[in-house]
């Protein structure tokens, strides 16, 4: 039976139209965003208010289980693309949330740091195999597929930021227990949702073994663009760990402030991330989208720097403004950097491309925590602008380190454009290696 693609003109552009494995797949990844922005919305303050430990040894624990992780990237993409991104995306999802289970029950740090790395590991496997199962299953659509992924992603991340809220202001443990087990129960529905998305999608979702090894780690100008993209992915824990904190601690405000901050910046992505996404199509443009962001990251700093500075009303006015900056940041990152790995991964080791360039971005969010803890957090005003002039710098060279990778050779996703005239794509494959470039994580 053939799949076909319809389109439809929105604003002078001619875009696909969902095609059914794509909306239950879509369906899948909303029910597993959801739950993991309950957890993201709610971990620093149920890891410091609940189970008692100080901002530094939240930190350590995340950098220690992300770091444990961190190390087997390359390895967990080279087995997604041994065994399959539907396999590898699954197990993980089901082994997470065994490990959110064990989140509930943690009393101390030793405990925290074990299921830290239980989380991290699953975290990992899932970050690889998740873009190249979009890839495989963008029919097609690869650019508007990723864009679409990105959007259902924050919105699923709103929805529980949302719900986290809610329990926050209940404060009590069994609120918290809500919150973990709920993101439990989203990943078994995903896991579920997305075997059933790979079945109706019949043929065009499996395993595509290459016998080369190690490919996206002697791809230089690939690691360059990695490195980069790490940088600046700093901007992830300064909003959901940083910003939070200092708005409690420095201003006093009330426990849900760190829900609130993840619920705005989602609601306002799912808003303009389409939009500043669209004319990001080549590694030329990313570079300047990167260094937009870096220069927008820098303002977000400086105003959360100079909040404890004014009367209280008026700060909480200024962290608030801060997150709205931050989000037009972060859509312009998240849509550089997306062409970045997509446009630059070769078909036959997607997934351990994506490997490779999560441990940019790994690294991130696995020193990010306790470098933020201990720079922001604990030096105040002056840890702040020297996080806002590390951003400034690599931003103003990212144009200049993008731009050399823009002619290479290698055959990707990228090269190949997707079709302008023809309105629907048939047949009982669909193949990867037809899709446009550019896709999202």
């Amino acid at each position: 039976m053939g799949i076909s693609v319809r389109k439809r003109t929105e604003g002078g552009e001619t875009i696909p139209r969902p095609s059914r494995p794509q909306q239950i797949l879509l369906f899948a990844l909303l029910i597993n965003a959801t739950g993991s922005g309950l957890y993201v919305a709610s971990a620093p303050v149920y890891l410091t208010r609940e189970v008692g430990l100080s901002d530094y040894q939240a930190g350590l624990g995340f950098t220690i289980g992300s770091g444990i992780a961190l190390a087997l990237m390359a390895h967990f993409g080279y087995l997604c693309d041994r065994i399959g991104a539907k396999r590898t995306y699954v197990l993980s999802c089901l082994f997470y949330a065994v490990a959110m289970v064990a989140f509930t029950t943690i009393d101390d740090m030793l405990g925290f740091t074990v299921v830290a790395t239980a989380t991290g590991i699953t975290s990992g496997a899932s970050a690889v195999a998740r873009p190249a199962l979009v890839r495989q299953m963008s029919e097609g659509h690869l650019r508007w597929f990723r864009t679409r992924n990105r959007v259902v992603n924050n919105l699923g991340m709103a929805l529980g930021a949302g719900g986290a809220i809610a329990a926050l202001k209940v404060d009590t443990s069994s609120a918290f227990e809500v919150i973990y087990l709920a993101n439990a129960a989203s990943f078994v529905i995903c896991a579920a949702f997305v075997m059933l998305a790979t079945r109706s999608a019949g043929g065009v979702v499996e395993a595509r073994p290459s016998s080369r090894k190690w490919v996206a780690v002697r791809d230089r100008q690939f690691i360059r663009g990695t490195v980069l993209n790490g940088i600046i992915a700093l901007q992830y824990p300064l909003l959901t760990f940083a910003m939070p904190l200092w708005a409690i601690d420095r201003i006093g405000a009330p426990a849900w402030v760190a829900s609130g901050y993840v619920l705005l910046n989602t609601v306002s992505i799912v808003v303009i991330q389409s939009r500043l996404s669209r004319g990001i199509r080549s590694l030329p443009l990313a570079g300047r989208a990167m260094r937009r962001s870096g220069l927008i990251f820098t303002v977000n700093v400086v105003l959360v720097a100079l909040s404890p500075l004014l009367p209280t009303a008026l700060a909480a006015a200024i962290l608030v403004l801060s997150v709205l900056v931050h989000s037009v940041g972060e859509a312009l990152h998240a849509g550089a950097s997306q062409e970045v790995y997509y446009g630059m991964a070769t078909n036959e080791s997607q997934a351990e491309y994506a490997g490779v360039f999560w441990i940019g971005q790994g690294l991130a969010l696995t020193v990010g925590p306790v470098l933020l803890a201990y720079v922001c957090l604990g030096m105040g005003i002056p840890g702040w602008l020297m996080l806002g002039a590390v951003f400034l710098v690599t931003g103003l060279l990212s144009p200049r380190i993008l731009m050399a990778g823009a002619g290479r050779p290698v055959e990707t996703a990228a090269s190949v454009e997707e079709p302008a005239s023809h309105t629907e794509v048939t047949g009982t494959r669909v193949q990867a290696e037809t899709a446009p470039e550019g896709m999202t994580a």
